[in-house]
């Protein structure tokens, strides 16, 4: 197998590792993406986008780009029912070559005792795989309040340690999920105020992926992109009240 092969088979593997997590946990449903969005040509990468309600929890979005130069793959999940972060993760294959980035960004409606001993759970997978080579990230404005950001890059011979520290992260989302109470109302409303406020600033502030988007789709097609597909904010709107 070579080594295009190999990388498109990690890209499966790592998002339906994700999906069977989550439909051993929670009904997962998938839902329609529109013909503008579920195939997007970004620069040279073509993505094929899927969405799903995790139900209880909140929005989740695949993205799978297989094109000849470079392979990449997004996991992103956007929770909206309880004080939970915002999970997102990508992984970048070009030839033998890995840039991978598990991120926690705190939406977060109150700090307590449960939400930041969580938070430290995610920053121990950091410590416990500080053996692979870290990659520093551009500053930006999102900086404070992205209280975890596992940035690595690394050859083929880390694949496994690197799906793996996806599945830890994943696990721990799980289980804060599930040691998390539902939010009651006013407290959600403020839950997607938040999650929307960060959607919109992605766009109207930039972020490294966000604005290979907008030179591409335009800002107001970017809006409606991370808010009906990629966030969910339109879709959860009714989860406010």
């Amino acid at each position: 197998m070579g080594i295009y092969e190999t990388n498109c088979n990690l890209i499966d593997k790592r998002i339906q590792a994700g999906l069977d997590k989550l439909s051993g946990n929670y009904t997962v449903t998938q839902g329609s993406v529109p013909d503008e969005f579920s195939f997007l040509k970004i620069q040279n990468m073509e993505f094929n986008i899927s969405r799903y309600d995790i139900s209880g929890v909140g929005n989740l979005v695949t993205m799978k780009c297989k094109s000849d130069a470079m392979q990449m793959d997004t996991f992103t999940l956007m929770p909206y029912m309880k004080n939970l972060p915002l999970f997102t993760t990508d992984y970048i294959y070009n030839g033998e070559n890995r840039i991978f980035l598990n991120e926690i960004y705190d939406l977060s409606v109150k700090h307590d005792a449960l939400y930041d001993r969580y938070i430290d759970m995610f920053r121990a997978v950091d410590q416990r795989h500080k053996g692979l080579t870290d990659m520093p990230t551009k500053p930006c404005w999102y900086d404070d309040i992205r209280p975890v950001c596992i940035s690595k890059k690394t050859d083929a011979s880390s694949d496994e340690e690197n799906l793996g520290i996806f599945a830890e992260n994943l696990d721990i989302f799980i289980e804060m999920e599930k040691e998390s109470e539902m939010l009651p109302y006013p407290e959600r409303l403020k839950k997607w105020e938040l999650n929307k406020d960060y959607a919109d600033r992605l766009v109207d502030c930039g972020g490294v992926s966000t604005d290979v988007f907008k030179a591409t789709l335009g800002a107001e097609k970017t809006h409606k992109f991370f808010d009906d597909i990629f966030f969910g904010t339109t879709v959860y709107a009714q989860e406010k009240s």
